[in-house]
């Protein structure tokens, strides 16, 4: 058999060859950009780690106290539990009498009374600022209907009518007034302060 040959002229590619130096660069550039990264991830994965060990702690530790609590007070004698509901009961009673008596809707600390005086027969109305700050643009409403304005009223101030005083007034600002044997049932202050309603039993 005879030994096949290329065109003539033609030459065999020859393999081309690195040098010791670019080889060497090479085989070390991937190894640094990978040990790099490594470490980067390895240090978050530790921090991470750090962070759910010392919460897992801290919650786990929270967790267990409070289980070790219920299951000592479950372990108590029955009379001694029996005792530790009364005691809270009696507790929460205390706590909301307090809170009902502390509670009150006369946020202006008006004292209002009715006054009857037989000679001449008259009733009155008698309304005083308990406050310390004067209450301005009052309006003092009887039974709903009628009423009685004044400017102001300051600390420690009174006002003292008879029922008669107060009046409805029309659009063009006549007044009629309540009758003097007028029953009192409820009164209304009203201030730019803020209003509180009073009621009268008999």
């Amino acid at each position: 058999m005879g030994e096949v040959t290329g065109p003539p002229g033609a030459t065999a590619a020859a393999p081309q060859k690195r040098s010791a130096g670019e080889v060497t660069a090479a085989t070390a550039a991937s190894p640094q950009k990978r040990s790099a990264g490594s470490a980067i991830a390895n240090g978050l994965a530790a921090a991470a780690g750090g962070l759910i060990r010392i919460t897992s702690r801290i919650f786990g530790s929270v967790a267990s106290r409070g289980g070790t609590a219920w299951a000592d007070f479950r372990a108590r004698p029955e009379h001694s539990r029996w005792r530790a509901y009364a005691l809270g009961s009696y507790g929460l009673i205390v706590a909301a009498t307090l809170a009902g008596q502390l509670y009150t809707d006369n946020v202006l600390s008006a004292y209002v009374r009715v006054q009857r005086v037989d000679l001449p027969a008259m009733t009155q109305i008698f309304v005083r600022n308990d406050s310390g700050k004067p209450w301005r643009s009052v309006r003092l409403t009887l039974n709903g209907i009628y009423e009685y304005r004044t400017e102001e009223v300051g600390p420690g101030g009174h006002v003292m009518l008879t029922v008669n005083k107060f009046a409805i007034r029309d659009q063009i600002g006549k007044p009629t007034y309540a009758p003097r044997n007028l029953e009192p049932k409820t009164l209304l202050v009203d201030t730019l302060a803020g209003r509180y309603e009073a009621e009268f039993h008999e």
